[in-house]
């Protein structure tokens, strides 16, 4: 018998990480009593000065998670704890990777090693680059738990993680073109995203039923595109979202969608066309403007690349959109986009200052089984949908429960992959359970994967399932 569910799960189970490390990992099974106000720390190697701002931010990030899980619980019987109360004391070492930011080839790789030395437990957290040391801090975060009884925190004496990713790319993917999403809520998806180590957020801005993202010199796109004034992402909106992703190692990608179809966005364009039109010479169906292939639509093109690369900064993957989705009465779309992509890579080309980013992404159709398209399908990444075109209005205001925890389970797949989770088993409830809780602690609504009794009774859950 155990004073609290949180001893019992670090004594009976081990911490319940998630997504599950894939390399060495060791733990005791003495248990330590932990405090915040006898905390310290150092970064005792840090390559350059935007590294060492980056961590340090993403440390403040990581201290708030800590200290908010003793906020939030109500502390009893603080003076009664029969467990002596240690000093926190952390190290951090970024070994060599100067550049702060996400690119295809960092090294997201870390290790955790924690010891009781005296009266201190010292937490160790090294990672080759700021990515690796943030995810490094993410687990650390889930390697501390609140002692119910007491309202102290807890830990284990000793634990060694060395952990890193089976995949590079890890995304998520918000459409804001035919649902607009508030800044705020983008915001909370990222801390969702970073508790279980996404690492891209692929921001499909524009659709062909809105644009609502404002460019200074393109501003007709929006004025045209969006649902509403109050419904438009400016330049400070994509900005803040961008450094709040990388600091937690999370790349954003923007896609804005083209060549067609693009919706009324672009119908003040004059190479912009549909190809049924009324007796008043419009379209029958403005959903399915499409651009022509002209000279002045990758000029616009590029003006549009240019703008993405500045804003997010990422220059080694980018999304050339490409889409082409079934829409009542949209005829002839392939043949009307002949050419799209050399030409886009050309322009994608200059905007990125002479230099191809490394993976340019397209999505997924039908005209890329065409000859003259296999050579460019060959060097790009494809990315595949099965779309539903006409989603119900219960789909709106619902992100968080939508997402989580389903998207967490992705997560894991995309970190671990089936090296150290060959099948989804029950103890995987368990663990999918606290991360759960985790993320409501983080003000991210998600939904339950079971009752609530089962999560303080989780032995008597896991017996009534078979695997």
């Amino acid at each position: 018998m155990y004073k609290s569910l949180s001893r019992c799960i670090l004594l009976c189970m081990g911490p319940q990480l998630w997504p599950h490390p894939i390399g060495y990992t060791q733990y005791s099974k003495e248990i330590m009593a932990l405090s915040t106000m006898n905390l310290e720390y150092k970064f005792q190697s840090v390559p350059s000065e935007i590294v060492h701002n980056y961590l340090a931010s993403a440390f403040k990030l990581f201290l708030k998670n800590v200290f908010k899980l003793e906020r939030d619980r109500k502390k009893s019987n603080i003076s009664d704890s029969d467990l002596p109360i240690r000093k926190i004391s952390i190290e951090i070492e970024v070994e060599n990777d100067p550049d702060p930011k996400l690119r295809l080839d960092t090294d997201e790789s870390y290790t955790i090693q924690i010891n009781t030395i005296g009266n201190r437990v010292v937490f160790k957290i090294s990672g080759y680059s700021f990515c690796g040391v943030r995810h490094g801090l993410e687990t650390t975060s889930q390697l501390i738990l609140l002692d119910q009884v007491t309202g102290y925190l807890i830990t284990l004496s000793n634990i060694t993680i060395k952990d890193r990713p089976c995949y590079k790319y890890r995304g998520l993917m918000l459409d804001t073109g035919r649902n607009y999403i508030t800044v705020s809520n983008i915001m909370r998806t990222l801390d969702g995203m970073a508790s279980c180590k996404l690492n891209t957020l692929h921001w499909r801005i524009s659709s062909e039923t809105s644009f609502p993202l404002y460019l200074t010199k393109l501003p007709y796109l929006s004025d045209y595109g969006a649902y509403d004034r109050s419904m438009i992402y400016t330049k400070i909106d994509v900005k803040s979202i961008v450094r709040k992703a990388a600091l937690r190692g999370i790349r954003v990608i923007l896609e804005v969608a083209a060549p067609g179809p693009v919706g009324r966005a672009w119908s003040w364009f004059p190479q912009s066309t549909c190809p049924l039109k009324t007796n008043n010479y419009t379209c029958q169906n403005i959903l399915c403007t499409r651009l022509l292939m002209d000279k002045a639509v990758f000029d616009i093109l590029q003006i549009i690349y240019t703008e993405i690369l500045e804003m997010t900064g990422v220059n080694d993957v980018f999304h050339l959109s490409d889409g082409m989705f079934s829409i009542t009465n949209c005829y002839e779309l392939i043949s009307d986009r002949d050419g799209f992509l050399n030409n886009a890579l050309d322009r994608l080309k200059l905007a990125n200052k002479g230099n191809l980013p490394q993976l340019p992404i397209i999505w997924y159709t039908s005209h890329l089984m065409k000859d003259s398209e296999a050579k460019i399908w060959e060097r790009m990444g494809v990315q595949l949908t099965d779309w539903e075109p006409n989603p119900g209005e219960h789909y709106l205001g619902n992100i968080d429960s939508l997402l989580w925890p389903r998207a967490a389970a992705v997560a894991e797949r995309l970190w671990s992959d089936t090296i150290a989770n060959s099948t989804a088993n029950k103890y995987v409830y368990m663990r999918l359970d606290r991360q759960r809780w985790r993320m409501l602690l983080r003000g991210i609504r998600a939904q339950p994967i079971w009752p609530a009794w089962c999560s303080f009774n989780p032995s008597t859950c896991l017996a009534k399932i078979r695997k």
